[in-house]
């Protein structure tokens, strides 16, 4: 096309403003068109979600768990590559919480502080699992309760207490032991020349221990039934672990011979004093064998109704108070000094419901010189023995059948 001069420098103008505005809406449609499919990328992409937790953790106890054994610890152990972070065992009524330790591969957590006995916990952890996410979880449990604890002691030996050489261990249980043969393996009597003891069972709350041969004298000795945490039977738990001390004394024995109407009294197995006695009479003859001192008395009062005797009975007398007494059977035999009516028949004849009487000076002797735990053996009247749980007539069960619950002697 050709221009005028004039129409050609216009025409310019106007070509080149079509050509700017060409350009212009080119470049203009690229950006938009650009804007354009950003946009719809973005509206059509799936926003990226939060990975969820997939560890598995288990828990010991488990989760609102009851009557756990308090010595058994709590664990926490992450599975299929689960790690923990952290756990925290709180006491609910103390809010003090418990150490434990965790493994050094971050797999396992045990509580190392003892729990305790009736009562509540809150266990909390952080687990990590296998893709690094992080989880969290809690679990409650409560220990063994009051309903379902046993302890044991042994009422006739103290702490610190000093007893014969025949003294007699028993140890009582505040619930039937079902496990008996477990029980026994954590009774334990130990100290220098203590020998090889066997237990007896006499019911199924109570046994008593013993040696073949009496205790060694001026030994210190320790007592121990290691039962806690142990089952007893039918879920019952020991809640401590029992320990007593105590000592012995000289040997100490004592002879009384029904044909003589003596006892001899032996210390260290050296006679050290003989003396004239009565013994039971026809009708109430004394118990023969071994006996242990339970208990002494200056003074104890004789009352023929705990005998089951009432006034006007052949064997009634009259209410009394002995001297210097040592009972040998729960039943009432006694070493006593004798009423002065009966001094005429002392080292001459019997007249006593069983017991053993003495002059007074004599009965003096013994009650100083004897002590619980010593030997009183009887002898030659014709009479069986007590039985061994009417006190601790135990001495006179052979030592290869003590343990035999069926044995039976005379008595």
């Amino acid at each position: 096309m050709a221009f005028s001069p004039k129409e050609s420098m216009a025409s310019r103008r106007q070509a080149l403003g079509l050509s700017a505005l060409g350009l212009t809406s080119a470049f203009g449609l690229v950006a938009c068109g650009s804007s354009a499919d950003n946009a719809s990328s973005s509206a059509s992409a799936t926003p990226s979600e939060k990975p969820k937790y997939a560890g598995k953790v288990s828990v010991v106890p488990e989760n609102e768990a009851t009557e756990h054994n308090p010595t058994h610890p709590a664990t926490v152990t992450g599975e299929e590559g689960t790690t923990l972070k952290s756990v925290k065992l709180v006491n609910d009524t103390t809010g003090a919480e418990l150490k434990g330790t965790l493994s050094d591969d971050k797999t396992t957590w045990t509580s190392s502080e003892d729990l305790e006995f009736d009562t509540q916990y809150t266990l909390t952890y952080t687990a990590i699992d296998s893709q690094k996410v992080e989880g969290k979880g809690e679990s409650t449990f409560g220990t063994v309760t009051a309903a379902n604890q046993a302890d044991a002691w042994i009422p006739n030996v103290q702490e610190g207490g000093v007893y014969g050489v025949g003294q007699i261990l028993e140890f009582h249980f505040s619930e039937p032991v079902v496990n008996k043969d477990a029980i026994e393996k954590l009774i334990s009597v130990t100290g220098k020349g203590v020998g090889e003891g066997k237990i007896r069972w006499y019911s199924d709350t109570v046994a008593r221990w013993r040696t073949e041969d009496y205790l060694p004298a001026r030994t210190a000795i320790t007592a121990k039934a290691n039962i806690l945490g142990v089952d007893l039977g039918n879920g019952m738990i020991g809640n401590s672990n029992l320990v007593v001390n105590f000592s012995t004394s000289d040997k100490r024995y004592a002879l009384a011979d029904n044909y003589t109407k003596t006892m001899q009294m032996f210390v260290n197995d050296k006679l050290v004093n003989t003396v004239p006695i009565t013994l039971g009479n026809e009708d109430w003859p004394s118990v023969v064998g071994k006996l242990v001192v339970i208990e002494q008395e200056a003074t104890y009062k004789f009352d023929p109704t705990t005998l089951g005797l009432k006034k006007g009975d052949p064997h009634w007398y009259e209410p009394f108070t002995a001297h210097n007494t040592s009972r040998l059977t729960n039943s009432g035999v006694f070493v006593h000094q004798a009423l002065p009516s009966a001094y005429a028949y002392v080292g001459v004849g019997n007249v006593s419901h069983g017991c053993l009487g003495m002059m007074p000076a004599d009965a003096q002797y013994f009650f100083d010189t004897f002590d619980v735990g010593d030997i009183v053996e009887t002898v030659n009247t014709g009479y069986p023995m007590a039985d061994p749980d009417n006190g601790y007539g135990d001495w006179n069960i052979p030592f290869a059948s003590y343990s035999d619950e069926n044995y039976k002697g005379d008595w």
